[in-house]
Order: structure tokens, then sequence, then C-alpha cells
């Protein structure tokens, strides 16, 4: 799972930015078909760069766990 004090990246702070504008819109009963679905897209996108960070951060725990018992083996 990604640190919550990981500073966003910049294009995912840019997705909610904008994400948050849309849903603020909504709220206010303000808003079109076309940045509802905008919304909706932003939401996967954003959902789906969580995923690949998380799974980019498991591959990486991994490879470095296999490094350390490599070493481990060799000595």
């Amino acid at each position: 799972m990604t640190d919550p004090y990981d500073p966003p990246r910049p294009r995912d702070y840019a997705l909610q930015q904008e994400l948050d504008s849309l849903r603020e819109q909504e709220r206010e009963g303000h808003s079109t078909p076309e940045e509802q679905r905008r919304a909706e897209l932003l939401e996967r996108r954003l959902r789906d760069d969580e995923h690949e960070a998380e799974a980019h951060e498991r591959e990486t725990r991994s490879r470095d766990e296999t490094s350390e018992e490599r070493a481990r083996h060799r000595r």
C-alpha cells in the first residue's frame, strides 16, 4: 500500500484538484452531463494510478527481498 505521507505526484494532484472542482459544482447542482462524465473518468484514472503505484511498490519490495536472499546465500 502506498504511504499516505508520501507527497502526491504532480499529475495526481492536478487530477484531484479538477475532480474536487467538478464534485463541488455537482453538489451545488451546476454540473452538466459532460462534467459528470469527466468526474467519473478522473475518479477511474486516480484509482488506476493508485493501483499501479501499489503494484510497482510490491514489485520493488519483492525484488529487494529476492536480492537480499541471494546475498545471504552467497555468504
